[in-house]
Order: structure tokens, then C-alpha cells, then sequence
């Protein structure tokens, strides 16, 4: 009988924690115990880099390990030894119902207990389901690693946002390095009254630098603390996920607990800030001429936009309005203007910024300004911004005070920032500027009173 029992003990001594079974191709973990080198691969599996012991639940740095040689010899010796016939898996004590001293090899799915036969009577009757505790643990299991996987992607989705904010922080920085150095470069071309402006816009600069910056800061606090939360519970659940099947039910209430709180995580969204070319444009009236004849374009009148009281020159330079000369009127072309003596050129712009200047000499009133292709032309309506037309008036000849019949204008279209300058080029002036937010192509718009006298245009 003692010889018995010391090769129980013997076969306990070399037998797997994990299969309980005799030890096969044995592997010794950084803690010192052993296990299967398969049984270990099977409860590591889906696992990233927290890896337990199965017996005390030590982390292990490294997933694969030297099999232990001289172990697996000493196990092989062992199994040659006769034995009881009985596996130290059926001697091992399992928990017992307090109220009927069986074994509980049953689990309810209702209330999430063990259960044992007889006490599965009452839960039947109260329409519960019961199964066996290996099924209802393969079961429990599987719910445990589809979470895992959704907790380790979002750890990876909280690694790669802190990531990208610090990637983006230093994108903005550089960016904001490179707007400094153009706007530098920009203000060396300005006359002297823009010098006391550069300071103002720097300054604009380093405060959006800083506003952004700050918005960035705070937005790192969310993610860290999205990335503790789900360190935390993909630490629990992996430490439950390597419990036996029976410690793993006894726990089912703070699985649950834990998988709930895993599908009531709210990924937090990192701050992305797009640099738009919203730089401060300096007035015309600061530009010297040579400046903004850099955007200057050669435009050409449109002779089937014009309207039939506007006499059109061959060179599409020039055109007439006098309200003495009887003008023939033919068929109008379906682009023209029927009811306003007006004119488009040839050229439409959808971007950037485009200058030109135009003579006028007469007495009248006229308008320089763009407008929108859309426009409707042969609609009594208003040539205003809402339907699509930008314009100034300008008086010409007895409407001005000063009497003369000469002036040159100069019109300066920012389309990104939406703006129309003009540029009284004969006083060195600056007329008021029209802003908007255009969507559409634009073309330039010359256009007379109807009650004028005279008036002249001349595109320079």
C-alpha cells in the first residue's frame, strides 16, 4: 500500500497542471514550473504579450521555451511504472452542491452558478437552461476571446491615435514653420506701412500655433485614459481566460461584469487640425503697382454676352455706350444681356488671384466687378450678390465732384478668400472691397447706367 501511494505521489509530482495528465515534451517556465509544451501553446493562444503561468499566473517574457530535456526523460520513466488505473484528474476534488453534497457538474446559464443534478430539477422547472460544466465552459470561453480580440484591436486603435496626435503635432509645428517663413518672404516686397503689420500677423500666427497646440494637449487626455481602461480589462479578462473551467464559472458574475463594460467602451476621437491658407491678404492701396501687376491677365471682351446698346471695337479692348447713337437691334445671342447695358470677357477664373485695369472716360456711371456664369441674363432682376453679380459704382465726368472725365481702376479678384479690391490707380486710392464666398466660375463684368450721357471703357 505505501508503495502505492508513493507512486501516486510520484505520478503527481510529473504530471501537467494544465491536462493533468503525465508530462509530454515538458517545457519549464521563468517561474519554475512545468507544463506540456502543447497545453502551454493552447492557453497562450490569441494571447499578445501577457503570457501566465497556469499554476500561479507569473508573467512569462518570452512565448517560446526550451524544452526541458532531462524532465522529459524523467517522465518517460515514470510512465513505465505500473499503474491504479485511475488518473489523479477523477481523484482530484471537485466542488460539492452545500445543499446536496454532489458534485456540480451542471451550470445554470440563467442564474450563471454551478449547479448539481438535483438542483437542476428546480431549475428546469423554472424554464432555465442548464448544460454540462465542460459545454457551458467551451461556451463562456469563446465570449471571453471574441473580447479579447475587440479589446486588443482597441489598444492597438489607442497606441496608433497617441501616434498619429504626436506625428500630427509636429506636422502642424512645421507647417506653421513654413506659413512663418512665407509670410516673411511676402512682406519684404511691401513698402514701409506694411512692416508695422508684419508683427500684428506674426503674432496671429504664434497664437493659432498655440490655441491649436493647446486643443492637441487635451486631447491626448482621453485617449491615455481610453488606452488605461482597456489595458485594465484586457488584463482581467486575460487572467481569467487562463482559470479552469470551474474557477472560470465561479467567476461567471464578474466575467460578465467585465464583458459588459468591454461593449460600453467609447472610442474617444483624436483632434486633427487642417491648415487652411487663412493668412491675413494685405490691402491693394499697400501694394506697390509693380506688386500687383504680378497678377495682372491680358482679358478680352465677349461680344455675344454684350448687351446690343454697347458698341463692341474689333480688338475687343474698347466698347461704347452713348445714349445719342441709335444702335440696330438684331437677334440677341442667348449669353447676351437683354435689359442692362453690360459686357463679360472672354476669361473666367475658378482659383487664385487675377488683377486687371480698365480706363474710363465719359460722364456716367458705370460698374467693374465679376460675375458668376449662372447668371441669368435676359431676367429683369438686380445685378447684386445674391444673384450672382459683384460689383462697384463708379461716377465718371460731371457725376464727380472733381469734374474730370478720365479715371483708371484697378480690380484685384482673391477668389480662395473670397475678396474684390479696386484700386483707384489715377489717385492712389482704395476703394471699398467686396467679400464673399464664391463657388462658381467668375468672369470679369463691365457695365453702364442706362441714363449715362457717354462713357468710354478701355481694357489696358
Amino acid at each position: 500500500m505505501a508503495q502505492q501511494v508513493f507512486l501516486e505521489d510520484l505520478r503527481a509530482e510529473f504530471s501537467c497542471p494544465v491536462c493533468l495528465d503525465l508530462l509530454t515534451d515538458p517545457v519549464t517556465l521563468d517561474c519554475g514550473h512545468h507544463c506540456c509544451a502543447s497545453c502551454l501553446q493552447q492557453r497562450w493562444q490569441d494571447l499578445l504579450d501577457i503570457l501566465p503561468c497556469p499554476v500561479c499566473q507569473h508573467h512569462c517574457a518570452h512565448r517560446e521555451l526550451q524544452k526541458n530535456s532531462q524532465l522529459s526523460a524523467l517522465a518517460d520513466m515514470v510512465k513505465q511504472l505500473p499503474s491504479s488505473g485511475s488518473k489523479r484528474k477523477q481523484q482530484q476534488e471537485q466542488p460539492l452542491c452545500e445543499q446536496h453534497q454532489q458534485v456540480l457538474s451542471l451550470f445554470c446559464e440563467q442564474d450563471l452558478q454551478l449547479v448539481c443534478v438535483q438542483c437542476r430539477v428546480s431549475c428546469e422547472q423554472q424554464g432555465h437552461p442548464v448544460t454540462p460544466t465542460e459545454e457551458a465552459a467551451a461556451q463562456h470561453r469563446k465570449k471571453l476571446k471574441s473580447h479579447l480580440q475587440m479589446l486588443k484591436k482597441q489598444l492597438e486603435y489607442a497606441h496608433k491615435g497617441l501616434n498619429m496626435q504626436n506625428n500630427e503635432r509636429f506636422r502642424f509645428r512645421e507647417e506653421v514653420r513654413v506659413q512663418r517663413n512665407q509670410l516673411r518672404r511676402q512682406f519684404k516686397n511691401y513698402k514701409s506701412l506694411l512692416r508695422n503689420r508684419q508683427c500684428d500677423y506674426d503674432n496671429w500666427l504664434l497664437e493659432e500655433m498655440k490655441t491649436v497646440s493647446q486643443k492637441m494637449t487635451e486631447s491626448r487626455d482621453p485617449l491615455s485614459a481610453f488606452g488605461s481602461s482597456v489595458k485594465t480589462l484586457l488584463r482581467d479578462l486575460t487572467d481569467m481566460s487562463v482559470q479552469r473551467d470551474l474557477q472560470l464559472l465561479l467567476r461567471a458574475r464578474r466575467l460578465q461584469h467585465l464583458l459588459s463594460s468591454c461593449e460600453e467602451l467609447g472610442v474617444p476621437e483624436g483632434f486633427c487640425h487642417t491648415f487652411q491658407d487663412q493668412l491675413p491678404r494685405a490691402p491693394l492701396h499697400y501694394l506697390d503697382f509693380h506688386i500687383a501687376s504680378k497678377f495682372k491677365v491680358d482679358l478680352t471682351l465677349d461680344p455675344e454676352t454684350a448687351q446690343h446698346s454697347l458698341i463692341i471695337r474689333e480688338d475687343r479692348k474698347h466698347f461704347l455706350f452713348d445714349s445719342k447713337i441709335m444702335v440696330s437691334t438684331p437677334a440677341p445671342s442667348p449669353k447676351a444681356f437683354t435689359f442692362h447695358p453690360a459686357v463679360l470677357s472672354s476669361e473666367g477664373f475658378e482659383a487664385g488671384r487675377h488683377f486687371w485695369v480698365v480706363e474710363i472716360t465719359g460722364t456716367g456711371v458705370c460698374y467693374l466687378g465679376v460675375c458668376k456664369e449662372s447668371f441669368p441674363r435676359q431676367v429683369l432682376m438686380p445685378h447684386s450678390p445674391s444673384n450672382g453679380c459683384w460689383k462697384k459704382q463708379l461716377s465718371i465726368g460731371p457725376y464727380r465732384k472733381s469734374r474730370k472725365g478720365k479715371v483708371t481702376i484697378g480690380v484685384f479678384l482673391d477668389y480662395e478668400l473670397g475678396e474684390i479690391r479696386f484700386y483707384n490707380i489715377s489717385e492712389r486710392l482704395s476703394i471699398g472691397p467686396i467679400t464673399d464666398s464664391f463657388t462658381e466660375k467668375l468672369f470679369p463684368y463691365f457695365a453702364v447706367l442706362r441714363t449715362s450721357s457717354s462713357v468710354v471703357m478701355t481694357i489696358q
